[in-house]
């Protein structure tokens, strides 16, 4: 019995390996969780970048115009912008 419990102990025992393995995933996640947290951050930046574009085009032209505009194809303000490319390490 002893034997057994000490083969066990031998076999479920923490290596560097196995250390870094769980560390290996658990950084996986921290890295996917903080690039989620930048394009949510970014999505939030282009929110409020378009809310300011549009009070200051009601500010410059009137609400009419700006809705007229609006109805139309948009492509002056609000033209896509670039951002970093995010990759998780595989």
């Amino acid at each position: 019995m002893l034997r057994w419990i000490a083969n066990c102990a031998v076999r479920n025992a923490l290596t560097p390996e196995k250390q870094a393995e769980k560390a290996l995933r658990e950084l996986r996640l921290e890295l996917f969780q903080a690039e989620q947290r930048i394009l949510d951050a970014q999505m939030h930046a282009d929110y409020y970048r378009a809310r300011l574009a549009f009070c200051e085009a009601v500010l410059k032209g009137g609400i009419e115009q700006v809705s007229d505009q609006r109805k139309e194809p948009q492509t002056g303000w609000q033209a896509l912008r670039t951002s970093p490319k995010l990759t998780a390490a595989q």
